[in-house]
């Protein structure tokens, strides 16, 4: 049995980001990363995070995820969980407010290091090829990758070959996870006052 404070059910792509502020929570967790491409596939995407809600649900539960499935909350009763507030992966690591600044720039699709690790195969589960994915992000601007890690660098070739693929060129914008953090600490806080 576990001695943490909470488990943690979160989407995978925030798993580097999750260990990265560990330590500043002042409290402890078991976390559970499931594969960040289910969010193509609703029915995917229930299934699994139902699977991970029922092997935690003798405690309580923070589950770092966005609206990713149009039936979120209802997911999540019956359990002792709480979802972070945010909308998608994105104004997790940013704010809405940040978020509705660069929208007044134009449409954006955003990377993060954990996005920039797996998109290739949340590609292939949409069924985009290169030409698929030049017809579906034509909409797109650019692409702003989210150094939330604060090594962009590492990730150069990474962001070229994504730049190559969708015909896209890439920014970079600073992330500090003061924000993400703030969220996780939130549904924690509503978790005690629910069920503390």
């Amino acid at each position: 049995m576990s001695t943490a404070d909470y488990s943690m059910v979160a989407c995978g792509v925030f798993k580097k980001e999750i260990e990265r502020i560990a330590g500043e929570l002042d409290f402890s967790f078991d976390p559970l990363y499931l594969d960040p491409g289910l969010h193509v596939d609703f029915d995917e995407l229930a299934l699994k995070l139902r699977e991970a809600l029922e092997s935690c649900k003798d405690n309580m539960i923070i589950v770092v995820y966005g609206a990713c499935h149009p039936k979120m909350n209802d997911l999540l009763e019956g359990y002792r969980a709480e979802l972070i507030d945010c909308q998608n992966c994105i104004d997790a690591l940013i704010t809405r407010r940040e978020v509705e600044r660069i929208a007044s720039e134009g449409l954006y699709f955003y990377l993060t290091p954990g996005w920039i690790e797996c998109w290739r195969d949340i590609f292939r589960r949409l069924g985009w090829g290169m030409e698929e994915a030049r017809l579906e992000m034509g909409c797109f601007k650019g692409v702003i990758f989210i150094d939330t890690l604060g090594n962009a660098e590492d990730y150069e070739n990474d962001l070229l070959e994504f730049m190559d693929f969708t015909l896209l060129q890439y920014s970079i914008i600073p992330g500090k996870l003061d924000h993400f953090r703030s969220l996780i600490s939130d549904a924690a806080k509503r978790l005690e006052v629910r069920y503390g």
